[in-house]
């Protein structure tokens, strides 16, 4: 039989040599479970277990009870284990998170092990049918508990964190057949990964975000950053062939970024010293495929399917009462600690590599919606803003908030610890609407001690929770850890139960509910009554085809709102001086029509020459800069001739016809230097982006400054007619200072455009909203990216884009599963004030009611306001023969 041992040093074990003055413990097979849960303690927190400090006293104890030392302290630790349910530090901490599989993928100590949350779940909620963790981290909450068949949903405010679970769980719901096929292409491209990533260009924009974001910090060497840049382009190209092999490699180079950098984990991101570098040095050519092989071999062997679909229901669980028709059966979860960490600025290397960060303010952003616990996340003095006095319901934090303000080095140190448990308390006040009578809440907690001060974190919530209807039911120590200024703290396992029976519901106002001296805005019905019933924008002046602000119609587009809608829907739901999102702006009519009436606005397109043309459109511009570009884009012009491949290319792609079809030889080739030009100095000011818009619009028409042979402005249409030279810089000079006379009113405020998919995280930047109006692709609409294949393909876009971008698209998306739109209500809901609205701009047709089936989504965060429906008939056709299949206008309002 097998024996394991465990040492215990004493400091006053009579050896003069210090290696020495240890006693070590026997542990035979029939034990080895009470080792297993011992052998990662210190000796400092075995001799809290055993409950005997010093050598002297173990042997008094022992010689008293007639046993041997041996005897006597694996007694007391077997006792102490079972009446304490002391449990492996390991699962507390996740401290082996590096080798566990699956968990290793991305290693994050900050929080417990499945095993933990498994034992937490037997023991007091297996009966459960759904548990939430409203601070999920790496999801170890919910794969636990489906493995237990136990629905789960979640909040996470960090979307690397959100990132990595969504992954985990797409790679957990596929087949086994499926799992081995992601397996070989990860192994595939372990093989090579840093020689094909080579082949590709640095991503330009993740290069220039670097620099916006980290202005002069150096956190890479020269040569590490590049292939990080390169790297980024060549997962950007898997993406557009297969989505989640794409993402699974992106987890490798996340897990390999701060190994490869100056930087290094111990406790926050810092800096290594000289020592560090030189022994931790780590080569991306080696890690990055070993990180691979190892994914891979992980999805290989996990031999189970996931069988629950663990749903996102809110980012940031302060909102939790913003949800609708939810019931949570049980909470487990470990908030962060009061202990400093900024969680944020330990991971801004992912963010930026995942692009969820592209300014220097967006980790302010983060920080600001995120739990207040270290003192960066400080923010103003809101003492009461919540409506709440955190000191009435605690008398404990009254002397812990009494004695920082007397020793705190740092006054923001006071002012962390009253937010952080301001902030609990509002999440577990919220969370109450949600939850029947008796329902179970776990919460792993930890205490904190700053400026000497003890914050006895557990106790302090014991007591704000009682004042929220929350009975103490256990309170049970996990372990013992030290502080940095090596004092001893403890982590605790609080086990809660929810009395509802004295809880007064406040359901009806909770999406209503404000902070303290502020007021709420909620439209105007009676302007809405007006709207259905006069439908202004089909009477004079708002129905003529030209009606609205001249740059509406700086370059042409297919699928675009009718300005004078955008115009009423906008003076409707947006107050004065308010602001307004629009997540499928197109080219931005919505977002125009807004700053043209004095409201700040937003907007998101996929569609990069959409993008452009909307930058443009909420936009002031300067005439030197546009005509110093259009200067840059006829020098590059006359410098360079046409490759081989672009000719090429201009000759065998094109839907209705080739590129070589619709234009003169000569104006083609200006054409394919142009793009060139913009692909490699692409616009990155509103000038430069009303220069482009410009050129894009004069792609192609059947009017005299289009440089195509005779077509369409809107949809380029097999060409017609003779081949005749157009001078490019001529005529976009023309069209670009025929805009730049057009006036903009006094009111006019500059909006801000985003080039992203509206099913990703949205910018954080974006929000307390009055309103999101929007008009998304249409269920069987035509295809954007074919009625605008010149101006696309003149953006950037490839043959290639064009047989795997278009997958990406929302148009192609909701034709499998209208659940596409979940992450975009879910972000409206958290993105608007409270009383805010969301008006969709809808069409049905005998394929599909739009309006029903979002409806049925939108159901978690949305009330029902209203649905209007319009007829079409008033709708003009605009030269286009097919108008598609909508048979009317639907106009959805939530609130």
């Amino acid at each position: 039989m097998g024996q394991y041992f465990k040492s215990i040093y004493f400091s006053d074990y009579p050896s003069e040599d210090s290696k020495e003055k240890s006693i070590t413990l026997a542990f035979n097979e029939p034990e080895a479970p009470y080792y297993t849960k011992i052998k990662e303690l210190s000796s400092e927190e075995l001799r809290e277990l055993i409950g005997i400090k010093s050598y002297k006293q173990l042997s008094l104890f022992a010689e008293k009870e007639e046993r041997s030392i041996n005897q006597v302290a694996k007694r007391l630790i077997k006792k102490n284990l079972n009446e304490l349910s002391i449990i492996n530090p390991n699962d507390v901490t996740f401290a082996n998170s590096k080798s566990i599989p699956f968990q290793r993928w991305y290693p994050f100590i900050e929080g417990y092990s499945p095993d933990f949350v498994k034992s937490l779940i037997n023991s007091y909620c297996k009966k459960a049918a759904c548990i939430y963790d409203p601070f999920v981290g790496t999801g170890t909450t919910i794969f636990a508990a489906d493995r237990l068949n136990i629905k789960t949903v979640y909040s996470e405010i960090n979307p690397l964190l959100q990132f990595l679970i969504q992954t985990k769980i797409r790679i957990l719901k596929s087949s086994l057949a499926t799992r081995k096929q992601i397996a070989d292409k990860i192994n595939q491209v372990a093989e090579q990964v840093i020689e094909k990533a080579e082949n590709f260009e640095e991503d330009k924009y993740l290069k220039e975000s670097y620099s916006l974001i980290f202005g002069d910090s150096k956190y890479f060497e020269g040569s590490i950053l590049s292939q990080l840049l390169c790297l980024r382009s060549f997962i950007d190209i898997v993406k557009l062939e297969d989505d989640l092999l794409a993402d699974t490699i992106a987890i490798a180079v996340l897990a390999a970024l701060i190994p490869v950098s100056f930087l290094k984990k111990a406790g926050d991101v810092r800096f290594k010293n000289e020592s560090e570098l030189e022994k931790e040095k780590v080569e991306l050519e080696i890690f990055l495929p070993n990180k691979l092989k190892e994914i891979a071999n992980d999805i290989l062997n996990l031999e189970f399917i996931l069988k629950t679909t663990p749903e996102l229901i809110l980012s940031n669980a302060k909102n939790i009462d913003l949800v609708n028709d939810l019931r949570i059966e049980a909470v487990i979860t470990s908030p962060p600690y009061l202990n400093g960490t900024n969680y944020f600025r330990n991971t801004k290397l992912e963010l930026w590599f995942l692009r969820y960060i592209q300014f220097e303010n967006d980790l302010r952003f983060f920080r600001d919606q995120a739990l207040t616990s270290g003192i960066n996340d400080v923010k103003k003095d809101t003492s009461g803003s919540n409506g709440t006095d955190i000191l009435a319901k605690s008398k404990l934090l009254q002397d812990t908030l009494v004695k920082l303000h007397k020793k705190s080095y740092d006054q923001r140190i006071p002012l962390m610890v009253k937010s952080y448990f301001e902030e609990m308390y509002a999440v577990f006040s919220k969370l109450r609407e949600h939850l029947p009578n008796r329902a179970q809440v776990l919460i792993d907690i930890g205490d904190s001690i700053f400026a000497n001060v003890h914050i006895k974190t557990d106790d302090i919530l014991i007591e704000i929770l009682a004042v929220l209807e929350y009975e103490l039911k256990e309170k049970k120590l996990l372990r013992k850890r030290r502080s940095r200024n090596k004092e001893i703290l403890s982590q605790t396992l609080l086990v809660l139960e929810f009395d509802k029976s004295t809880y007064k519901s406040e359901k009806n106002l909770s999406r209503y509910v404000v902070k303290r001296g502020q007021k709420i805005q909620v439209f105007n019905l009676e302007n809405w009554e007006y709207f259905k019933n006069k439908l202004p924008h089909q009477k004079l002046p708002y129905s003529k085809r030209n009606w609205g602000h001249p740059l509406h119609s700086l370059c042409s587009y297919q699928g675009k709102l009718k300005a004078s809608i955008a115009h009423h829907l906008v003076k409707t739901f947006v107050p004065e001086n308010g602001c307004v999102l629009d997540p499928f702006s197109g080219v931005g009519t919505i977002p125009f029509e807004a700053a043209l009436n004095g409201r700040k606005s937003y907007g998101f397109d996929i569609s990069i020459p959409a993008y452009y043309i909307s930058a443009a459109k909420v936009s002031t511009h300067k005439k030197n800069e546009c005509l110093n570009y259009i200067h840059q884009i006829a020098e590059f012009i006359e410098r360079n001739g046409c490759t081989k491949e672009e000719l090429n290319e201009s000759k065998h792609f094109g839907f209705n016809k080739t590129l070589a079809e619709y234009y003169e030889d000569k104006t083609l080739k200006e054409i394919l230097i142009a793009r060139r030009f913009l692909k490699l100095n692409y616009p990155k000011n509103p000038s430069q982006m009303l220069v482009v818009s410009s050129l894009l619009h004069i792609l192609h028409g059947n009017r005299p400054y289009a440089l195509s042979r005779r077509s369409h402005p809107i949809v380029p249409y097999a060409p017609q007619g003779e081949f005749v030279y157009k001078n490019l810089i001529k005529n976009l000079t023309n069209k670009v200072e025929r805009a730049l006379q057009v006036e903009l009113p006094l009111n006019f405020i500059p909006g801000k455009i985003f080039n992203q998919d509206s099913t990703s995280i949205w910018p954080q930047e974006i929000n307390n909203l009055d309103a999101i109006i929007t008009s998304p692709p249409f269920f069987d609409s035509t295809r954007f990216y074919l009625a605008n294949w010149i101006r696309i393909w003149f953006s950037g876009w490839s043959e290639k884009d064009f047989k795997y971008q278009i997958n990406s698209y929302i148009e192609e998306k909701q034709k499998k599963d209208f659940a596409i739109y979940e992450s975009i209500f879910r972000q409206s809901r958290e993105r608007l004030k409270r009383g805010g609205v969301c008006v969709l701009h809808l069409g049905k047709s005998v394929k599909c009611d739009m309006a029903e089936e979002l409806k049925k989504v939108s159901k978690h965060w949305f009330n029902i306001v209203d649905l209007f429906v319009e007829s079409v008939e008033h709708c003009e056709s605009h030269g286009i023969r097919d108008k598609g299949t909508v048979t009317s206008h639907q106009y959805l309002v939530l609130q």
